[in-house]
């Protein structure tokens, strides 16, 4: 009884550390990748306020008579109709840009004073308040300081300025007459502390969701984990009972070749010891097999059906009209040519780095980005797409030269994310992907032979490889399940730089 009162404790003490171990490490990486995050985030929307100020400030710079801008010299020009005349236009700009994310606060011009080299006084000013409105030759004191100058080139803030008021990013631009001279900047401050603010809500939200969701999977994970790592101590702890109790041919029910796996193989040889020991005590020998020994001994590993959700690019293609063609041939003349194309074909998936998921008939199903990562995965998948139809070209002219019919095919390629991994049974598995991914690359490839069209993708896929391949867009299709409408792309090659 003692001994089994030891066993249940060191098993309940080693899955509470398991688990509190598995549940650490989790929250660890969870604080660590939402950091990450959150720094990534910031830098962007810091980089996407600036694109947006600098160019705001261009876009209202080209609108503004330069010549108009130059005359304005002294405070008592504020009286003029020049001044009000862009006074008023520089307000209609600025209320045109007061929008959620891109909030114009000021917006202002500046020259160098007439008074003292290299000082930078205020023009025009379109605020509306008093306070904050800046005249006719008021010094300029901004965060640039002296180093400002009014001269032909763009300017943003590297950091946001902060003040009573808020915090701020400013950019500017030149102002030319009509002689092509710069004769002042304009300057935009952009609100920044609210879009801050938005997203920094919108991040901690999302944070704080994705961690409480991974905690509550890491701690039913863990315990799942930690019954598994602890079982094998229960079954060592019924077999050495069983043996204690008299039944010799107990047999302790633990593989692998860790600490747990070495006991088991000691207790069962033990119990095997002892149960052939009785056997020739009383005059009775039974024999077993060698073999048969060795496969009761022997526990061999199991493979793990497990998948795994993950980004990948998944291509689609087919032979059209194979089956026609094919009756019209000798069974040994349509493997050849089956073999030979899928031999070319296959080459050229695992030259761009993709992985040959299955043959479908007389169709090809091919994985870019899994099982190994791949960032360039849509780039790899659409330039062996190409390079399929040109190897096919160069078949078909050696097939017409021998006498052989020629083949077409459609491609589709559709990019998103899908469950990949080892799928099927303990007697038969396959490394694959499935999930609606995979179904739209399918109907990409089905599209082809409709549209007449040669390689096919989706606007998944077009949006990170547009700027390196010619493309042209067919047409918006409905996908069961899904509401909006997705775009397809026809590829026509390789966009020259």
């Amino acid at each position: 009884m003692r001994h089994k009162l030891q066993f249940k404790g060191d098993a309940m003490k080693y899955s509470s550390k398991l688990t509190v171990l598995i549940v650490i490490a989790i929250l660890s990486s969870n604080i660590m990748l939402f950091s990450l995050t959150y720094y990534k985030a910031h830098q962007a929307l810091f980089k996407e306020v600036q694109d947006n100020a600098l160019s705001i400030a261009a876009s209202c710079a080209q609108q503004l008579d330069g010549d108009l801008v130059a005359s304005i010299r002294e405070r008592k020009d504020e009286g003029n109709d020049a001044y009000k005349t862009l006074e008023a236009q520089m307000r209609r700009l600025r209320d045109a840009n007061r929008k959620a994310g891109t909030y114009v606060s000021y917006i202002y011009t500046m020259r160098m004073s007439d008074e003292k080299a290299g000082m930078v006084v205020f023009g025009v000013d379109a605020e509306e308040d008093p306070e904050n409105k800046s005249h006719v030759g008021d010094v300029y004191k901004g965060t640039f300081g002296t180093d400002f100058k009014v001269a032909d080139k763009y300017i943003v803030e590297d950091e946001p300025s902060k003040d009573q008021w808020g915090t701020w990013i400013s950019a500017y631009a030149p102002i030319k007459d009509r002689s092509g001279k710069v004769v002042a900047m304009l300057g935009v401050d952009l609100q920044y502390q609210d879009v801050k603010d938005k997203t920094t809500n919108s991040i901690i939200k999302w944070g704080v969701t994705f961690i409480a969701l991974t905690m509550l999977a890491a701690a039913l994970l863990s315990f799942l984990l930690a019954r598994h790592v602890s079982r094998p101590l229960t079954a060592l702890h019924k077999t050495v009972e069983a043996i204690g109790s008299g039944d010799l041919k107990s047999k302790a029910d633990v593989s692998g070749k860790d600490e747990f796996g070495d006991l088991a193989r000691a207790v069962n040889n033990m119990a095997e010891g002892l149960r052939q020991r009785e056997v020739l005590k009383g005059s009775f020998a039974r024999y077993v097999s060698s073999h048969v020994m060795e496969n009761i001994l022997k526990e061999g590993e199991s493979i793990a059906l497990s998948g795994e959700r993950r980004k990948v690019t998944v291509l689609f293609s087919d032979i059209r009209g194979f089956t026609s063609l094919s009756e019209n041939m000798r069974p040994e003349e349509v493997v050849s040519h089956l073999n030979e194309y899928f031999e070319r074909m296959v080459d050229i998936v695992f030259r761009n780095k993709g992985t040959l998921d299955k043959f479908i008939g007389d169709g090809i199903m091919a994985i870019f980005g899994a099982p190994q990562d791949d960032e360039h995965q849509e780039e790899h998948a659409i330039m062996a797409a190409l390079e399929m139809r040109r190897e096919l070209d160069v078949l078909c002219g050696k097939w017409e030269q021998e006498g052989r019919p020629k083949i077409n095919i459609g491609i589709g390629v559709n990019t998103g994310t899908a469950i990949v991994g080892n799928i099927g049974s303990m007697q038969y598995m396959e490394y694959t992907a499935i999930g609606d991914t995979v179904n739209l690359a399918s109907r990409l490839e089905v599209l082809t032979k409709e549209l007449g069209a040669n390689i096919l993708i989706s606007e998944y896929t077009y949006v990170t490889v547009r700027n390196l391949f010619k493309t042209e867009r067919i047409k918006d299709i409905s996908i069961r399940g899904r509401a909006d409408l997705i775009a397809v792309y026809s590829v026509l090659g390789v966009r020259e730089n």
